[in-house]
């Protein structure tokens, strides 16, 4: 039997983006593509998501916000066209209904693991949401599908302790602020520094009230590789986690990070993600907590589409079966013979920046110390 549900359907290729936009339909249509080319259609208990109500989508956002989309959304389908709510983010006829549906999808996601059959959910949606801001849209994203998700956990699942981990390359900045002091939704947010949004993600931003040390940034510099990332689950997010123990832990799947990212200029390789899904797979085998996935970034049809398949195919796995579909399927060995890992161009960079933030969070976490 599957260990993972994946919630997926074609509505959400029906939010409509101007032409070159890199956050178009085509991302899901090439994941689709990809897992029949590869059959795996009957790999996971594929489930259908539902729309998610105004209360769902209140317990993060302001219900202000939400009438405002929906007005926004009226007048795009009057008009017949796009209706632009910042540079970046748009609104199609369709996309307030494709956004509630995304929103929606996580909650079908929570209630997957809540039933016990399954451990693991993997959202595969669009529009994503972890820019979103309680009452603005922002960087591509309308409703915030992981803090929609987080709630629905803390009321579903009476978790106690919800841990979002977030490995897009631009800065989850809307899930942080949702969260910020609030001790029982630890934030670890991955990105790239400095970089999108502007001033937004350094590691002294811990945190407030109660929250203090509960948000947990990991600004990495401009072309950390495949070692880099490693480095920074292993000795940042993995203690940290071990001691947190936390109910459930929600993953910001952003495969933008990669090599062929047309956005970013990290090195991440489809092997680095792999490796990284079974660290993800190990903290949920090691700490029983549930584990729900949402696809944010990755622009990329190609390296999105088969970075996505080596973390549900690892989720899915049981003990060395995740390491075996490592290995056969994605440790290609170099034409030379070296590693296939990607190192950092500037490794120093990256090895100071990781014992700074160790130095900074270990007043906050033993482990750490």
């Amino acid at each position: 039997m599957s260990r993972l549900s994946l919630i997926r359907d074609k509505k959400f290729r029906d939010h409509i983006t101007p032409e070159e936009h890199p956050e178009s339909p085509a991302r899901l249509v090439a994941l689709d593509n990809m897992m029949h080319s590869m059959s795996l259609n009957e790999t996971f208990n594929e489930l259908a998501p539902r729309a998610a109500s105004v209360e769902d989508i209140a317990s993060v956002h302001s219900l202000d916000y939400i009438a405002e989309l929906e007005e926004g959304s009226k007048e795009a389908i009057e008009l017949g066209r796009l209706i632009p709510l910042d540079a970046d983010t748009f609104m199609s006829p369709k996309t307030f209904e494709t956004a509630k549906l995304s929103a929606g999808a996580g909650l079908v996601a929570v209630e997957a693991v809540a039933s016990g059959e399954r451990d693991s959910s993997f959202v595969a949606v669009r529009p994503p949401g972890h820019h979103a801001l309680a009452d603005k849209s922002m960087g591509f994203c309308l409703f915030n599908n992981i803090a929609i998700a987080a709630r629905h956990a803390q009321k579903t699942l009476n978790a106690k302790r919800v841990m979002i981990i977030d490995w897009d390359v631009h800065h989850g900045n809307g899930t942080q602020a949702m969260f910020y002091d609030d001790p029982s939704v630890m934030f670890c947010s991955f990105h790239q520094y400095p970089f999108w949004p502007p001033d937004s993600g350094w590691y002294t931003e811990d945190g407030s009230g109660e929250g203090r040390g509960y948000n947990l940034n990991i600004p990495l510099p401009n072309g950390t590789g495949d070692r880099g990332y490693f480095e920074a689950f292993d000795r940042l997010v993995k203690p940290v986690c071990h001691e947190y123990q936390p109910d459930v832990i929600l993953l910001s799947a952003g495969y933008d990070a990669h090599e062929l990212d047309p956005l970013a200029q990290q090195r991440v390789t489809t092997l680095g993600f792999a490796m990284m899904s079974q660290r993800l797979a190990d903290l949920r085998d090691q700490t029983g907590a549930k584990l729900i996935c949402f696809l944010e970034g990755g622009y990329n049809t190609q390296s999105l589409s088969e970075s996505a398949l080596a973390t549900m195919q690892i989720l899915n796995a049981e003990g060395a079966e995740a390491s075996a579909i490592v290995q056969t399927s994605y440790a290609i060995p170099a034409a030379s013979g070296d590693s296939p890992v990607t190192q950092d161009r500037s490794p120093d960079a990256v090895d100071e920046r990781i014992i700074d933030i160790r130095r900074h969070f270990g007043k906050y976490w033993k482990t750490l110390r």
